[in-house]
């Protein structure tokens, strides 16, 4: 059980990061261009 919750934290965290960073790649694409 803690196994399972610590993969889909650890899931989501990764998620939340890719998120923030596509948003900020694409304010930076949008600035640029």
């Amino acid at each position: 059980k803690t196994d399972i919750q610590r993969a889909s934290k650890v899931r989501s965290t990764k998620g939340l990061l890719i998120h923030v960073f596509g948003k900020i790649a694409a304010a930076f694409i949008y600035l640029v261009f």
